[in-house]
């Protein structure tokens, strides 16, 4: 039995990596493990960014998986176009 069908995961529980970001830096990823990952570092991570980089670390230096861009809301303040995951904070 396969892992999708063993848990019950439907093709519309799915997520498509073009509807997927760097939550650092908000840029698309790509399902490939980012180029030149020591091995001495452990498991390579699953997701980079399009040029091959790994995804931005966290405050913490850890490196994140990516977030989907769907629940996004973009703002144009003073300083240009701002992303922010928040959504409480553009819907009012």
């Amino acid at each position: 039995m396969d892992t999708i069908a063993e848990y019950g995961v439907t093709a519309r529980d799915l997520i498509d990596v073009t509807d997927l970001v760097c939550p650092g830096c908000w840029e698309p990823v790509v399902d490939a493990s980012p180029s030149g990952w020591p091995a001495r570092a452990g498991s390579a991570p699953e997701f980079s960014h399009p040029d091959g980089s790994v995804l931005c670390p966290d405050q913490i230096g850890r490196v994140p998986d990516p977030v989907e861009a769907g629940g996004l809301r973009y703002g144009l303040t003073d300083a240009g176009v701002a992303v922010s995951p928040d959504e409480a904070r553009w819907s009012r």
